[in-house]
C-alpha cells in the first residue's frame, strides 16, 4: 500500500543532486522510488577522484573548469525532462549562477535544499538559499542565523532500524566491542581521539577505531595543521569504511563515541544512526540535550574532565524510549518532511 503522503504523486520525477557520501544517497533514492517517484541522480561533485575531492576542500577555484564542464553535462542530459522537484543536498561546488540556470530551465519544478554540513565549512551556500523554495539544515546555529533555513535533523536508514530491532531481542548480550569510533578525521577529532583511545584501552575496554581521511587532505594537514604534526600515517584509513562493515561494527558494539566538527552544532549522522540502532552514545556535543530523544541513561555528555564516567556508563544496559521517537528520525519521516514542505 502506498503511503498517504505520496498517494497522489505516483510517476512524478525528481532531480536529485547529492554527494555519494558513505552511500546514503542510495538509501534516499530507494525510499523515493518506493514512494512512486522517478529519480534522476547526480553527484554534487564532478568526480570521486581523491585529488578532486581534496581540491574541493583545499583550493576550489583550481577545478572551476572541471566543475563548469560537469554542470553543463547535467544541463544537457536533463534539458528535455520536466521535473516536479529538484532536490539538492549540500551543493559543494555549484554556484548560485549555475542553480539559477537550472531553475530557468526547470521552471515548473519546486526547488528544495538540504545542508548536512555547516555554513562555516561551506559559506558559499548562503548565496544559494534565496534561490530555493525551501531550505533545511541539520545545524541549529545556522538555522538561528539564517531565516531561510529550517532545522531538520539527519536520519537513520533501514539497516540501522533492523539492528535496533535485534537489540531489543538480545538485550545487552556480550558484544565484541565496548565502544566504537568511526569518523572522518578533522583536526579537533584527531586531537581528542589520539588521547581518548589510548585511555580507554588502558582501562581494559574493547575499542574499535576507524579514522578516515582523504589522502591529499592528510598530506596538507601534515604540513599546515598543528594537530597533525606528530600524526602517523598508520593511524588513518584512506578509504571510507564500507557500509556493510560499518553495520557489522555497530551490530557488535555496546556504545558509540561521536565527536562533532568544531565548526558544527548539529547532530551528526552517526548520532542519529546510533539512535536507530538502539545503542548508547558518548558525545561531546552539548546541543544534544535540546533534542527530544535525549536521556541520561542512553547518552553521556562528555567533556575533558569526566572521562572516568565512561566506564560505568558503558557497563549499564540501553534503556528503550518511546517508539514514536524512533520513527520521527527515520529516513521515511525525514523525506516526508522535505517533500511535504514543497508539494
Amino acid at each position: 500500500m502506498m503511503n498517504s503522503f505520496n498517494k497522489d504523486k505516483k510517476e512524478k520525477r525528481i532531480l536529485f543532486i547529492c554527494s555519494p557520501y558513505f552511500g546514503y544517497y542510495k538509501h534516499i533514492i530507494n525510499e523515493l522510488e518506493s514512494q512512486g517517484y522517478v529519480v534522476d541522480y547526480y553527484n554534487d561533485r564532478p568526480s570521486e577522484n581523491g585529488f578532486v575531492k581534496g581540491m574541493v576542500k583545499i583550493k576550489r577555484n583550481l577545478i572551476d573548469s572541471l566543475v563548469d564542464k560537469y554542470f553543463k553535462n547535467i544541463i544537457h542530459e536533463t534539458m528535455n525532462k520536466e521535473y516536479n522537484v529538484v532536490f539538492i543536498m549540500n551543493c559543494k561546488v555549484f554556484t548560485a549562477k549555475m542553480i539559477r540556470r537550472l531553475r530557468d530551465i526547470q521552471q515548473s519544478a519546486r526547488f528544495v535544499f538540504y545542508m548536512w554540513d555547516s555554513l562555516a565549512l561551506y559559506p558559499n551556500a548562503k548565496e544559494l538559499l534565496p534561490i530555493f523554495d525551501k531550505a533545511f539544515s541539520f545545524d541549529s546555529e545556522d538555522c538561528k542565523k539564517m531565516e531561510e533555513l529550517e532545522l531538520l535533523p539527519l536520519f537513520y536508514t533501514k539497516p540501522y532500524e533492523e539492528i535496533g530491532t535485534e537489540a531489543l531481542k538480545d538485550k545487552y548480550k556480550d558484544r565484541e566491542y565496548d565502544i566504537i569510533s568511526v569518523c572522518t578525521t578533522h583536526p579537533n577529532r584527531y586531537k581528542i581521539l589520539s588521547q581518548l583511545l589510548p585511555y580507554l584501552k588502558t582501562e581494559g575496554l574493547k575499542v574499535y577505531s576507524y579514522m578516515f581521511i582523504n589522502k591529499l587532505q592528510y598530506l596538507y594537514n601534515k604540513v599546515f595543521v598543528k594537530e597533525f604534526k606528530k600524526a602517523k600515517r598508520l593511524e588513518f584509513q584512506f578509504e571510507s569504511l564500507p557500509e556493510k562493515e560499518m553495520l557489522s561494527v555497530i551490530r557488535n558494539s555496546r556504545v558509540v563515541f561521536d565527536l562533532q566538527h568544531n565548526k558544527q552544532s548539529g547532530l551528526t549522522m552517526r548520532t542519529i544512526e546510533t539512535l536507530g540502532a538502539k545503542r548508547k552514545l558518548i558525545t561531546y556535543n552539548a546541543n544534544i540535550k535540546q533534542y527530544d530523544f535525549y536521556t541520561k541513561e542512553n547518552i553521556l555528555l562528555l567533556n575533558d574532565g569526566n572521562w572516568d564516567k565512561m566506564i560505568e556508563f558503558i557497563k549499564k544496559e540501553y534503556v528503550p524510549i518511546d517508539e514514536e521517537m524512533y520513527k520521527k528520525y527515520s529516513l521515511h519521516s525525514w523525506l516526508k518532511k522535505i517533500i511535504d514542505s514543497i508539494l
